[in-house]
């Protein structure tokens, strides 16, 4: 997977852009708040449709402008695809090849791309929402079932939990009409932690030796906290799910939302059987989300058969330099790489010499960088 082309209106603090990749190793180079982590964002909107930072999708377009249009031309293999998203301030359009997509599901999955930046670390530190919502971006790109299927998942849960709030516990209710809700909700959520916990398992055949490549450490891994007991027969998991419903019911009721099902998982980082999150250093989990994120690299490359953009948000400066040097192993020729730094001397030459460099500063770019800075 690579990315050709990237144009830019009014998006973030760039009124027009037009670049050219190379579909190696690209370097964006720029002191802070002058839009290099813009670029990436851009491209991880253009696969995903949102951007990985929680924010509004109003709030990407640029205050002088009223819409904001991410265009890019995308190459898989010996396929190319022109993918548009245009934002305005009550509603998005999604177009590929001049078409416009109505729905999501049909449109995410053409364009892989794993990001590392400094937001990756709250992967670990914030809440179960925000790990759920990260591996379920990751997922979806490679499983447009899964993405059907968490979108119904979401529908049935909103009516679900619209159907307890509603029950007066001293009148009958429509049972018929719930019990038909409960089988859905049920086969859906199956489905849904099936896929996640076949992932985490695929993580951690590789995790503990990346974490190990990059920090010299073993015995990291993670674990799918979930509140589905877990069979070898896909039946015999639902079965075992629906009986634990019929007995939360009466709990469900008293608080008027759904109290089971995969929207409640988490995903837990152990370091030597030591909660990540309560033990572990900044550097510890710097160094583990990273791992995740080449984790990630690998499982795209067995499954797609090719690799996803890797965008990398000054990374290097959050690395010493033997960690640095542990990663350029994984920057490899046929893995479109694109990095953002303050710093230039912080990145290998080795890399610098085979890679695109591009200066940024307050929302221009120079796309001969590497004249810029004086490393030709």
């Amino acid at each position: 997977m690579k990315i050709k082309r990237l144009q830019l209106k009014n998006y973030r603090n760039y009124k027009r852009l037009d670049i050219e990749l190379s579909p190696g190793l690209n370097i964006f180079i720029g002191n802070n708040a002058q839009g290099k982590s813009n670029i990436l964002e851009s491209i991880f909107v253009l696969a995903l449709t949102k951007s990985y930072i929680n924010v509004k999708d109003q709030y990407l377009i640029n205050v002088e402008g009223d819409f904001a249009l991410l265009k890019a031309d995308f190459v898989n293999g010996t396929v190319e695809n022109r993918l548009e998203v245009i934002i305005t301030e009550n509603a998005k359009k999604l177009k590929i090849n001049g078409a416009e997509i109505k729905k999501y599901c049909d449109y995410i999955s053409r364009v892989k791309v794993l990001i590392f930046s400094p937001y990756n670390v709250n992967f670990v530190k914030d809440g179960p929402n925000t790990r759920r919502k990260s591996l379920n971006m990751v997922i979806s790109q490679f499983s447009n079932s899964y993405v059907k299927v968490l979108q119904n998942y979401n529908a049935v849960l909103k009516k679900r939990n619209q159907f307890l709030k509603s029950i007066d516990c001293f009148k009958e209710y429509n049972r018929f009409y719930f019990d038909a809700l409960n089988e859905r909700f049920c086969a859906l959520a199956v489905e849904i932690v099936l896929e996640r916990n076949k992932f985490i398992t695929e993580i951690n055949k590789v995790l503990s030796t990346i974490y190990e490549e990059i920090t010299g450490y073993t015995g990291l891994y993670c674990k799918y906290s979930c509140n589905i007991e877990f069979s070898e027969i896909k039946e015999t998991t639902l079965e075992r799910f629906k009986i634990k419903m019929k007995s939360f019911f009466d709990r469900e009721k008293a608080c008027g939302m759904t109290l089971l099902g995969p929207h409640r998982d988490d995903f837990i980082f152990f370091l030597d059987g030591r909660e990540l999150e309560v033990f572990g250093s900044q550097g510890q989990i710097r160094a583990a989300i990273l791992a995740l994120k080449l984790a990630e690299l690998l499982i795209f490359k067995e499954k797609d058969g090719g690799y996803p953009i890797l965008l990398l948000d000054d990374i290097f400066s959050e690395l010493d330099v033997e960690k640095r040097n542990k990663l350029i192993k994984y920057i490899l020729d046929d893995v479109q790489t694109i990095i953002t730094t303050t710093d230039i001397d912080l990145i290998d030459k080795s890399l610098i010499d085979k890679s695109k460099v591009f200066v940024v500063e307050n929302g221009e770019i120079i796309e001969d960088g590497k004249k810029e800075c004086n490393y030709e």
